[in-house]
């Protein structure tokens, strides 16, 4: 898991946790509006999404999307989420708030990025083609550049449709391949950066007695999708997604996290290439077709 590129923050202040505190308190609500404004982009009901799981029902699934209701929204549901409606974990994070994130996009093109995962590769190829037929020559040829290079850095992304969730997904087996993946991997990296316990407990957000249930892989148990955030923003990591990298029974999952972010670059800069009635086009394009595959 280390990552010589990568510098971890170790020393982690009291003045940085407490601004994690603030940053994070409403995450469980702000997390709430994120997943009902993607289910609602992406047009999915809450019978629809309810056939994809088995050991939660749908109003459950409801229940986690109302700002009103007060418990947490545990991590592992959360992640199974977006792997059923095929979004990155960041997606719910940042939410209503996207818009920041990809300026110059209107409300449109954001919705039509929520649904990008869901387009198998046969389809998202030639719809980047077709993209990059409606740019002058020469911004073609830098995109077709920016793209193989992008491409040949992540060599999973031609096996895109083998990382798609299963029919229905049961989310009992997935939380305890889940959270055995984050014991291992959170205990190797406390481990390799002499991190004590005492401090990544409060940079997670947990007591000690609840960061040693954490690492137990015998001892399965819901924790908040905050620890998710609180791991990343505390010790400066540039991701979170090597914490799932010890899933045995769902390694797509793992996989698929590696190359969302590829294709989000790839749309991203495709759109960004694009003006007025030929991105206002290709937007539409994307919205419909996505939907086929919903």
């Amino acid at each position: 898991m280390k990552n010589g590129a990568e510098r971890v923050n170790v020393a982690v202040s009291d003045q940085e946790i407490e601004k994690m505190d603030m940053l994070l308190k409403s995450i469980d609500t702000d997390m709430a509006v994120s997943m009902s404004y993607v289910r609602r982009a992406q047009g999915v009901s809450f019978e629809q999404l309810e056939s994809r799981f088995s050991g939660i029902n749908g109003s459950t699934l409801k229940r986690y999307m109302q700002q009103s209701y007060p418990s947490m929204r545990p991590i592992h549901v959360v992640a199974a989420l977006t792997w059923v409606m095929m979004v990155p974990m960041t997606t719910f994070y940042y939410g209503l708030k996207m818009k920041e994130q990809y300026r110059g996009m209107d409300d449109k093109a954001i919705e039509a990025l929520l649904c990008i995962g869901r387009l198998p590769s046969d389809q998202f190829n030639l719809y980047l083609e077709l993209v990059a037929n409606l740019m002058d020559e020469a911004t073609r040829q830098e995109f077709l550049a920016f793209k193989a290079d992008l491409e040949s850095q992540c060599s999973l992304l031609a096996n895109y449709n083998d990382l798609l969730p299963p029919p229905v997904l049961d989310i009992h087996a997935f939380a305890i391949d889940y959270y055995r993946s984050v014991a291992i991997t959170v205990k190797r990296f406390r481990e390799e950066y002499n991190i004590p316990v005492e401090t990544i407990s409060r940079v997670l957000g947990l007591s000690e007695y609840q960061y040693h249930i954490l690492e137990d892989v015998n001892k399965i148990r819901d924790f908040p999708v905050a620890i998710g955030f609180r791991v990343k923003l505390g010790f400066h990591l540039s991701s979170h997604v090597n914490f799932t990298s010890e899933m045995r029974q769902f390694p797509e999952f793992h996989q698929l996290r590696q190359v969302q972010h590829v294709r989000d670059m790839l749309i991203v800069e495709a759109m960004s290439k694009l003006r007025g009635a030929k991105k206002k086009s290709a937007i539409e394009i994307l919205s419909h077709l996505s939907k086929v595959y919903t």
